[in-house]
């Protein structure tokens, strides 16, 4: 009985040395849902665009038979918007789609300057990006793809037959920045370089034939989803 009084101390002892039972007030919060105001752009945003743009025929060379001249393509201001995901921090996905309204004229022929007409095109294009500072409120970044046109509405010129074009597909290189403003809005400026293949047509029996490339610069807004 002794002993038994003699380890009752011990007993007592042990049983105060343990912790009391954690309450479910004091459990550890769960993590914030991440900030998607943070600075810069990362995996898994999403970013539109809107941009005014300029499309400037570059290194234009023609053929026609017959009257001679020059097929000339003018410059041209539109808009322009695209939407890029950014599968991680330094790799993004752009696509646009859109129409796009040229005139082309034949300058300098036997038979003066003639206006073809106006011409739709349906346009696809897709980029593959590579941000160099996806965290800064800075972010250079350079992208190559590919575009694809097709005719969708031709509409001649007074006197100009009927014609008929062929769809495209162009490569593309770009060189552009994203500018964090504030919030989710940021500013941006693109220029593409599209090779464009050589476009072979005949009109009232005059085969011409187009060779140029296109320049493309734009400057616009941003909004991160």
């Amino acid at each position: 009985m002794a002993g038994c009084l003699a380890l009752a101390p011990g007993v007592g002892a042990a049983q105060a040395a343990e912790p009391p039972p954690r309450s479910l007030d004091t459990a550890e919060p769960s993590p914030p849902p991440p900030d998607r105001t943070e600075t810069g752009l990362r995996a898994g945003d999403w970013l539109v665009r809107g941009r005014l743009m300029g499309t400037i025929p570059v290194e234009q060379t023609s053929r026609i038979a017959i009257v001679g001249g020059q097929n000339k393509t003018p410059t041209a201001l539109l808009p322009d918007g695209d939407v890029s995901y950014f599968l991680t921090d330094h790799i993004a996905i752009e696509g646009q789609v859109g129409a796009v309204r040229i005139r082309p004229k034949i300058r300098n022929s036997l038979v003066g300057d003639l206006a073809i007409g106006s011409i739709w095109n349906a346009a696809a294009m897709a980029i593959v990006q590579y941000h160099v500072l996806p965290g800064a409120r800075f972010n250079p970044y350079l992208g190559v793809g590919v575009a694809v046109t097709a005719p969708i509405a031709i509409n001649p010129a007074k006197e100009i037959p009927d014609f008929s074009l062929k769809a495209q597909t162009s490569a593309v290189l770009q060189a552009g920045f994203d500018y964090h403003l504030v919030g989710n809005w940021f500013g941006n400026a693109s220029a593409k370089y599209v090779f464009v293949p050589r476009q072979s047509y005949t009109i009232a029996g005059v085969a011409v034939a187009v060779d140029l490339n296109m320049f493309v610069v734009g400057a616009g807004l941003g909004y991160r989803f």
